[in-house]
């Protein structure tokens, strides 16, 4: 059997820290060490400082996006069966892309494991898993799990504030957001689909269900949503019948009117 692994030293990899972070197989791993460990990886490069910020971030979320709540779970009796069956339906594209339904019992079972803070936060879990409350048990679940990683992206945040910043000439920005309709790739997933056509995840997944978007499954398992450049363009264009210039125009201004409004948002 494998031992059990305690320690992050400052030659360990960053993809292997934020893996042992996330199994929360780390004991000892103060603010101090965190800083240290995050200061070897950098050696004062802002602009690897915040490479290792975004690592830490397509981790957190690509671990948080691995489970879901059911939607199943909000069918009341007043709803119509067309609306029963997207809940469900919303609920059987999460299962076949292989991610993990949470339940109450799941839930209790791993903060109990991690520990309770005291017993005023015991008694909360334990209320909220007699009446299923799933959003607010995720919620301490995450907070648990995530609690070692998240001090360690709060610290490299910090010190990014503290780096000076050395632009190079020609040197494209990594996080810049897609500008043009060709700066997209020709093939994405999920995240990169929701940005281009508007429409959020939710929303997606309903048109996916009904064949309704032009799409296919990829990855190791065939489960992934996959989406190609030039079909949901023609998608879009037979649905707004536009032009081909029209669309391009259109898109264009309102892809820069989000790079406005995001950096007005950072102002």
């Amino acid at each position: 059997m494998e031992a059990q692994i305690t320690y992050i030293g400052n030659a360990t990899p960053l993809d292997k820290a934020i893996k042992r972070l996330l199994q929360r197989r780390i004991n000892i791993f103060t603010p101090m060490r965190q800083t240290s460990y995050i200061q070897s990886l950098c050696y004062g490069n802002k602009e690897r400082l915040q490479q290792v910020v975004d690592a830490i971030d397509k981790a957190i979320n690509e671990w948080r996006d691995r489970y879901f709540i059911p939607e199943c779970r909000r069918i009341h009796p007043n709803m119509s069966s067309t609306d029963i069956e997207e809940l469900c339906m919303a609920d059987k594209l999460h299962n076949d892309e292989g991610k993990i339904e949470l339940t109450a019992d799941f839930l209790y079972g791993e903060i109990e494991k991690y520990g309770f803070v005291n017993e005023q936060h015991r008694t909360a879990i334990e209320t909220a898993w007699n009446f299923n409350d799933l959003e607010f048990l995720r919620s301490q679940w995450e907070d648990t799990v995530l609690e070692q990683i998240r001090s360690l992206r709060g610290i490299a945040k910090e010190m990014l504030g503290t780096y000076p910043a050395k632009p190079q000439d020609g040197q494209q920005k990594t996080n810049r957001p897609l500008k043009r309709i060709e700066d997209y790739p020709e093939v994405f997933g999920m995240d990169t689909c929701c940005q281009l056509t508007g429409y959020s995840k939710d929303t997606t997944y309903k048109l996916t269900s009904k064949n309704d978007i032009p799409c296919y499954r990829a990855g190791n398992n065939g489960r992934k949503l996959m989406f190609k450049r030039k079909d949901i363009i023609a998608w879009m264009l037979d649905r707004k019948q536009e032009t081909n210039k029209e669309f391009i125009e259109r898109m264009d201004g309102q892809l820069a009117a989000r790079m406005r409004n995001s950096k007005n948002l950072l102002l």
